[in-house]
């Protein structure tokens, strides 16, 4: 990653910036600027100006969701410019901690990988794996898995002495 940034002029000249809506890109200009003016980028107050949000708070929310944007990551990677490959590995890092991840979503992270030539670089992609997890491994996991849901044996519990018992 080189530590030279993109100035504003040239984020928008960017293909990335081009797909974004029009608050997007005043939000990302806002963002931009102010870093590059100040040394500090601020999301909260890139969110204000853009979405003209009633209270700091609003913006504060809504920028949690700006910056977690695939779009408006792309376009902050430009700026930054850092590697495609690291924004492809965002992506994937997201698509891991999803819960809901469909199969079609798995696909075309798959066949993005494979368009920009990352797909050598996962496990499985010279078809010896398919980029499945070994048996031996599934194997162990699952029974790690029965043993831990497996419940102790009871033990008999030791009865008491009843003292009236003899009588």
């Amino acid at each position: 990653m080189s530590n030279t940034r993109l100035t504003l002029a040239q984020v928008k000249d960017t293909q990335e910036y081009s797909v974004l809506t029009g608050k997007q890109q005043l939000w990302c200009e806002t963002y931009i600027q102010g870093g590059i003016d100040t040394g500090t980028y601020d999301p909260v107050g890139a969110t204000q100006i853009a979405y003209s949000t009633k209270s700091r708070e609003n913006a504060r929310v809504m920028s949690y969701a700006l910056m977690s944007n695939l779009r408006i990551i792309a376009t902050l990677n430009r700026h930054f410019n850092r590697e495609p490959i690291e924004d492809f590995v965002i992506q994937i890092d997201r698509a891991i901690q999803n819960k809901k991840l469909s199969i079609a979503q798995m696909q075309a992270l798959k066949l993005k990988a494979d368009v920009l030539g990352y797909g050598c670089r996962l496990p499985g992609a010279d078809g010896s794996n398919s980029g499945k997890i070994p048996a031996e491994i599934a194997a162990d996991t699952a029974s790690a898995k029965k043993a831990a849901r497996k419940r102790p044996a009871r033990t008999p519990a030791i009865e008491a002495p009843n003292e009236y018992a003899d009588h």
